[in-house]
């Protein structure tokens, strides 16, 4: 049994490794080596998952064409020393916006990039350290969701509240309106009286008449 549930651990991390792989980044006019994973967010969401997570770590990256570095920053799951990480997230076609591709490069030294065949364990380390680029990707996109609905739903609330105080404001207005609907027709009933006896005051009048 601890034999099968090894194997389906191997398969389970090959299957997570494979997604990854090597390619290059344009940095200052020149390719240099990059590490690359298949997120399945956009770059938005990618981006910024990763970004926020340095950042807790107490790094911020300067933005250059595109390009996040972090200099001289201590990521232990990778180095022990202090490394240069640049990072360039873009989506991974105009039709699939929804899916990003990063582009990770990693330098111990000035000018010197880890790159395919360098030292297994490193490249490892680095590897599984990008694995986590999808958790923290989805853990970003679960957030936006619920600030998204959380603002949906303070939108709809405000609406609730707007035609409750319109509802009351209506109901003001109604009984106010009934209220003179009931003296407007006691005013009619007494302006009939007052005609009526003005009539007969000029019907008084007239019989005075001399003929």
């Amino acid at each position: 049994m601890k034999k099968l549930t090894l194997l389906f651990a191997c398969i389970a991390s090959f299957l997570v490794v494979s997604a990854q792989g090597f390619g290059e980044m344009e940095w200052q006019k020149a390719k240099i080596p990059a590490f690359t994973l298949e997120v399945p967010q956009s770059s938005s969401v990618t981006q910024d998952a990763i970004v926020k997570k340095l950042a807790q770590l107490g790094y911020n990256g300067k933005s250059t064409k595109g390009v996040l570095v972090y200099k001289a920053i201590r990521i232990t799951e990778i180095s022990s020393e202090p490394i240069d990480l640049y990072l360039n997230v873009e989506r991974k076609s105009r039709k699939d916006k929804e899916t990003s591709i990063v582009y990770l490069s990693v330098s111990g030294m000035p000018g010197s990039f880890v790159k395919q065949g360098d030292d297994a364990i490193l490249i490892q380390k680095i590897n599984t350290y990008m694995n986590n680029f999808p958790v923290w990707a989805e853990a970003e996109a679960l957030e936006r969701d619920i600030k998204a609905q959380e603002d949906r739903l303070k939108s709809e609330e405000k609406k609730a509240s707007e035609l409750q105080d319109e509802s009351e404001s209506l109901q003001k207005r109604l009984k106010k309106l009934n209220e003179d609907i009931e003296q407007n027709k006691k005013d009619i009933e007494k302006q009939k009286t007052e005609v009526e006896n003005q009539r007969k005051a000029l019907d008084i009048l007239r019989a005075k008449r001399k003929s």
